[in-house]
C-alpha cells in the first residue's frame, strides 16, 4: 500500500484514477491543480505524485520546478500522466528526477494503469535511473500495448 498524490484538473479524471488507486489498495489524496499540490505536499510527502502537465493557475511543468528548487533533499516520486503531445522540449524538462515515467492518458487502460503506477513505485525516489532496469530511460512513454 503506497500513498498517492493524484493531481489533475479534470474532475472525471482525477476521481477514476482516485478510485482505480483505492481499489488497488493504495491511500489516495487529491488536488486540483499544482498550487493545490504544493499545500498537500508541504504537509506530507506521499510515495508517488500522478501529475497532469495541463491544469490552470500551476500546471505540471510549475509544480516539477517547484520540487526540483524547494524539495531537493525528499525522495519523491512523480509518474506524469497526461494526453498532451510531448515535444523535445517536454521530453527534456521530464527526463530527470523526480519523473519516473510518463503514461498516455489518452490510451490509457485503467487495468494497465495500476501496473504502471506499481513499477513507478519501484524506482528509486532519488534516482529513477537506477531502479534495476538500466536499458529503460526514466521517463519513457508508457503506451496501451507496451509490454516492457
Amino acid at each position: 500500500m503506497a500513498r498517492i498524490l493524484v493531481v489533475d484538473d479534470e474532475p472525471d479524471v482525477r476521481e477514476l484514477f482516485n478510485i482505480t488507486l483505492k481499489m488497488a489498495g493504495h491511500v489516495t489524496e487529491t488536488a486540483s491543480d499544482g498550487l493545490e499540490a504544493v499545500d498537500k505536499l508541504k504537509a506530507e510527502i506521499p510515495d508517488l505524485v500522478l501529475l497532469d502537465l495541463m491544469m490552470p493557475r500551476l500546471d505540471g511543468f510549475g509544480l516539477l520546478s517547484h520540487i526540483r528548487k524547494n524539495m531537493a533533499s525528499q525522495p519523491i516520486r512523480v509518474l506524469i500522466a497526461t494526453a498532451k503531445v510531448l515535444e523535445d522540449s517536454d521530453h527534456e524538462q521530464l527526463d530527470s528526477w523526480p519523473v519516473v515515467g510518463v503514461l498516455n492518458k489518452g490510451e490509457l487502460d485503467i487495468g494497465q494503469m495500476v501496473t504502471i503506477v506499481r513499477d513507478a513505485l519501484q524506482r528509486n525516489p532519488k534516482n529513477p535511473e537506477k531502479n534495476g532496469d538500466e536499458s529503460r530511460p526514466a521517463s519513457s512513454e508508457i503506451k496501451k500495448g507496451d509490454s516492457s
